[in-house]
């Protein structure tokens, strides 16, 4: 349970990273509507604030020492997700601002991409080209310090690679969940800002899987120490001082095991195959089908198909985090 609070953050950090650049992507495409995307950005923004809360908590660099992590990497990870949060300030005001046209469909949408952008908008675009590579520079520089726990093979640079694919898709099927709830509203708008968003989604997933079978083992355990206790004993701390006692064995009486104590309910390995099930093979599955549902038009049923990717792999990312973090012995 102790690794619970700082995967929490981790997750956290992915899908407000992997969010902001989709929805980004989307607007510096055009044919996504302005509604949406000033939805959005005000929403992502709650996203980092509850993130950079949770990193406070649960994964400052006192909170996460002596858990074998490279800890030099995360005297920027503070400075770096602050940033992140501040540069959505302006970005959220130009978006405002903005009240040039969107590119429509047909010969009206051929008319708006000839038409220049506004200083405005380019402006936009460059605050907000800023704050992706702050984003992916924040998942970089955590990747660097938990990539000691598995640095098995090349050093741990799978491990920073699932952080930045995790990412990508965590936050890409969280924008394309949303963006097919809008097309309730909007029934007639163009199905390409969905298609590319459930793309990415996918493409990221795919990548995603295949670094994480390539992470290797744990490495944590060599930079953690432990000690035995016998099954039973009770450490009392009172006025006379601490007192320890152990439970005498009967002669002929073999002590009970520590799992005969204290067993978990999933072995490791079982939830290893949840986060490959229901984390990449589940999602992946569903992806494909909304991809295609969505160049069918078929938007809610493609929005349903969605929702259940976005729960997959959250608790995907939720297990490959706690993972990550749990030592193996």
């Amino acid at each position: 349970m102790l690794s619970l609070p700082p995967a929490l953050f981790l997750v956290m950090l992915e899908l407000t990273v992997g969010s902001f650049v989709s929805l980004y992507f989307l607007d510096v495409r055009g044919d996504t509507s302005r509604g949406f995307v000033l939805f959005q950005g005000v929403l992502y923004f709650i996203f980092a604030v509850l993130t950079l809360l949770a990193m406070n908590a649960f994964a400052s660099p006192a909170v996460v020492h002596g858990r074998g992590l490279d800890e030099t990497w995360l005297d920027a990870q503070g400075p770096l997700m602050a940033a992140f949060l501040l540069l959505m300030v302006p970005w959220n005001i130009l978006l405002w601002l903005d009240r040039q046209p969107r590119p429509a469909r047909g010969k009206a949408a051929r008319e708006a991409a000839s038409a220049r952008p506004t200083r405005l908008r380019l402006a936009r675009f460059a605050v907000g080209g800023i704050n992706v590579l702050t984003g992916a520079a924040t998942l970089f520089v955590v990747g660097m310090a938990y990539r000691t726990l598995a640095s098995s093979r090349l050093d741990g640079a799978f491990v920073v690679a699932t952080f930045l694919m995790g990412g990508i898709a965590l936050g890409g099927v969280m924008t394309a969940m949303l963006l097919g709830h809008w097309y309730l509203n909007t029934p007639t708008a163009s199905g390409k800002p969905l298609e590319f968003a459930t793309i990415i989604t996918v493409a990221a997933l795919a990548l995603e899987l295949l670094f994480t079978l390539a992470i290797g083992p744990s490495t944590a355990h060599t930079t953690l120490k432990t000690v035995t206790v016998s099954p039973g004993t009770q450490i009392t701390t009172g006025q006379n001082g601490v007192v320890i006692s152990t439970p005498t064995v009967a002669p002929g009486q073999k002590p009970p095991t520590t799992a005969q104590v204290r067993e978990a309910p999933l072995s490791t390995g079982a939830m290893f195959g949840l986060q490959f099930v229901m984390g990449f093979l589940a999602p992946l599955a569903l992806g494909g089908v909304a991809l295609w549902l969505a160049r069918g038009r078929s938007f809610q049923s493609a929005t349903g198909m969605l929702y259940l990717c976005v729960s997959f792999i959250f608790i995907g990312e939720i297990l490959g985090r706690g993972l990550l973090l749990m030592p193996v012995f």
